[in-house]
């Protein structure tokens, strides 16, 4: 059984329906308070914390849910860059690495989840005188490799400095109105018309002229 609206969804709906900022000039529906500024009155503070202003959003966004109000988002006039990564270019994510088992509880290939192999043929030799440079150390290492085996591991490679590039990003605020009538959206839309008509005119005159 529901228990109807809380205290903070009570307030909320309360202020905006007072309609604090007025009516638009354009299309006379109600302007909408910002979530920082319902949350200065729902607390009476002068710069509401973090808490309460997540608080305030979430009992918008059940006010939203019910119909009892509109939500949109408006800028606030402020930026912030960001590095973000190609979508539609996947680098190598991962590389394997040849190593020599240690038997031991720091053997980087044991700790990858790898399980040595003591497999030896003429691939395995020419694969470790590929990855070690030389005949002499790659000889080394196979013999070092008889005693516990050897692992060839996945290691994770760190994303390619060059595929992020630095947006700029647009920072947005929460803000809440009173719902409309069916009534008051079409008045609303005729004021906005008749507010556009003789701006459409003018530059149909103005084209015209050209």
């Amino acid at each position: 059984m529901s228990r109807g609206l809380g205290r903070v969804q009570r307030a909320v709906l309360a202020y905006v329906r007072s309609e604090p900022g007025g009516r638009s000039t354009i299309d006379g529906t109600p302007l909408a308070a910002s979530i920082t500024g319902l949350a200065r009155v729902v607390y009476g503070v002068e710069q509401p914390t973090d808490a309460q202003r997540a608080a305030v959003r979430r009992a918008v966004r059940r006010l939203e849910a019910g119909g009892h109000v509109e939500v949109h988002r408006r800028p606030v006039g402020r930026t912030y860059t960001q590095q973000r990564a190609h979508p539609r270019f996947w680098p190598p994510r991962y590389d394997r690495r040849l190593a020599v088992c240690t038997g031991k509880d720091g053997c980087p290939g044991c700790t990858a989840g790898d399980r040595p192999s003591m497999y030896f043929d003429a691939d395995i030799m020419a694969m470790f005188n590929e990855h070690y440079g030389t005949l002499a150390e790659a000889d080394r290492q196979l013999w070092r490799a008889t005693a516990h085996g050897w692992h060839l591991y996945p290691v994770p490679l760190p994303r390619p400095a060059d595929d992020y590039r630095t947006c700029e990003v647009e920072i947005t605020e929460l803000c809440v109105r009173r719902a409309l009538t069916d009534k008051e959206r079409a008045e609303a839309e005729q004021r906005a018309q008749q507010f556009i008509r003789p701006h459409v005119a003018a530059m149909r005159a103005m084209l015209r002229r050209r």
